[in-house]
């Protein structure tokens, strides 16, 4: 059944966030194989893009790579926006590892259009966050700051602490290297 499908996903969404790589694994494909029995394509979609991020943590590219294009076409099927600008997100991840940063950006960049066109703010912060990490990589830290300020922005806007404290870490790495250890250190606090 459904209920069955997203109890197994959100098992393993908790047992992913103690760390139990191996757990989380197991449950996402037990709701895959549910998803799939009762032809809940969005319910796959959504299972999909869990067990790619679980590659993605293991390190393993191309498997997340390969499931995260899998999820994108059936989140494009069942019109499922939220999905599509988080596997985008993903894949500019990916892209980011592996050293292609004008294709993150690119990724990240569609994913921030979904989120404009869709009115989904936390995914706008999000990208942000994405492209300003991806400047600070590049060593462009003004334009990084910007990005990660309009991030925070976001994040305080919506109450998400964990994205601006995120986001505070970030401005203070930048602020840091520029030689301003007293103002990283109210960033910090």
């Amino acid at each position: 059944s459904e209920a069955e499908g997203v109890s197994l996903n959100n098992l393993g969404l908790v047992a992913d966030t103690r760390g139990d790589l191996t757990e989380s694994e197991r449950f996402y494909r037990q709701s895959l194989i549910v998803s799939r029995e009762i032809g809940d394509r969005g319910l796959e979609a959504l299972v999909l893009n869990n067990l790619g991020k679980l590659s993605l943590t293991k390190g393993e590219l191309v498997e997340a790579q390969q499931i995260f294009q899998e999820t994108m076409t059936i989140a494009k099927e069942v019109g499922d926006s939220l999905v599509e600008l988080t596997v985008l997100s993903n894949l500019g991840d990916i892209a980011k590892r592996q050293g292609d940063l004008a294709e993150a950006e690119r990724l990240y960049l569609e994913s921030q259009a979904i989120s404009i066109e869709t009115g989904f703010v936390e995914g706008k912060g999000a990208s942000m966050n994405n492209l300003g990490a991806l400047e600070q990589l590049r060593g462009n830290l003004i334009e990084a700051e910007r990005f990660f300020r309009e991030s925070l922005a976001i994040n305080k806007d919506l109450g998400i602490r964990s994205g601006e404290a995120l986001d505070l870490l970030f401005i203070g790495e930048i602020v840091q290297a520029q030689g301003n250890p007293l103002s990283a250190e109210q960033l910090y606090q």
